[in-house]
């Protein structure tokens, strides 16, 4: 089950989550409203670009869509966006 958890959440401006992903778990295609970036903290993700490990930053521009497969270990990763 995904868990997200809000560090700041804005109507408009900057807000931050931290989202958990149990192993193996998806989050299905979806398309951003707004410029997101992903920093992943612990475990690996895969979209259909490549797998992404702790430290890396993972840009997702306005209008671009994608899924996201969560390793083996799982995946935490910190969101950013602006509305």
């Amino acid at each position: 089950m995904v868990k997200e958890r809000p560090l700041i959440s804005k109507e408009k401006g900057l807000n931050m989550n931290i989202i958990k992903l149990e192993p193996g778990e998806d989050i299905s295609y979806h398309v951003h409203k707004d410029n997101k970036y992903n920093y992943i903290l612990k475990g690996s993700m895969f979209t259909y670009e490549k797998n992404y490990v702790p430290g890396d930053v993972v840009e997702n521009p306005k209008g671009s869509g994608h899924s996201i497969k969560a390793g083996p270990k799982g995946c935490e990763f910190l969101v950013i966006w602006c509305k």
